[in-house]
């Protein structure tokens, strides 16, 4: 069963992802200039083999920085009876380096609105939840940066849908992939240059993965 008791762990099956690119994506690096118009990819989230919802990524050049764009929704069913549904919108800016410059994120779930802001300082990283502000090391990143390779190896973790702060542990597996533990989680991620290429989530027996269904 799809478990919700958890918002940490919830927001951790939700917001990481698996990204496979095309030819052409794969040899896409942050380093690398990407198209004007940006790279678009798509990808199904699936739960016991079935599509519980979608997931859009676009990464575009801003100035001396990469905007990434990222649109999900979900709705998980239980015996016909709709047990957890979300909204993402958020926008954060990267330099190529991997460092987070600046973030904008909107979350419905289960009804419930979260909003945050966040920007970069001499000293750390500062995000806005509820009028609340808080700070982090300057090489935090959020949810949703696993898309980049480099994030996943970042202890420090925003959760951009409930504004907390959580630690995580990192290693590199025999075959290249990277595996993410957190609290009651463990994580399997793949990367075709600087993006993930695929992505498998472990909690309580069940297994959640995000598929790349079309891209450039």
């Amino acid at each position: 069963m799809f478990t919700l008791q958890n918002p940490t762990r919830r927001r951790l099956l939700a917001g990481c992802a698996g990204i496979a690119f095309s030819s052409l994506a794969a040899a896409i690096g942050l380093k690398d200039p990407l198209p004007a118009n940006g790279v678009l990819l798509k990808y199904d989230i699936l739960y016991k083999g079935e599509k519980v919802g979608e997931h859009l990524m676009k990464a575009t050049p801003d100035g001396e920085l990469v905007r990434l764009e990222h649109t999900r929704h979900i709705d998980v069913k239980v015996l016909f009876i709709t047990a957890f549904t979300e909204r993402h919108q958020s926008t954060e800016w990267w330099t190529k380096s991997v460092m987070l410059r600046k973030l904008e994120a909107r979350n419905l779930v289960n009804g419930k609105e979260v909003d945050i802001t966040g920007r970069a300082l001499p000293d750390g990283f500062v995000f806005v939840v509820d009028g609340k502000e808080q700070k982090v090391p300057a090489d935090a990143v959020t949810l949703d940066s696993y898309w980049v390779a480099n994030a996943v190896k970042r202890s420090t973790v925003i959760d951009v849908a409930n504004g907390k702060v959580f630690k995580t542990s990192s290693k590199i597996l025999p075959n290249g992939s990277v595996e993410l533990n957190a609290t009651d989680l463990v994580a399997k991620f793949a990367y075709q240059g600087d993006f993930m290429s695929r992505g498998e989530l472990e909690q309580d027996g069940n297994t959640i993965v995000y598929q790349r269904i079309s891209g450039p």
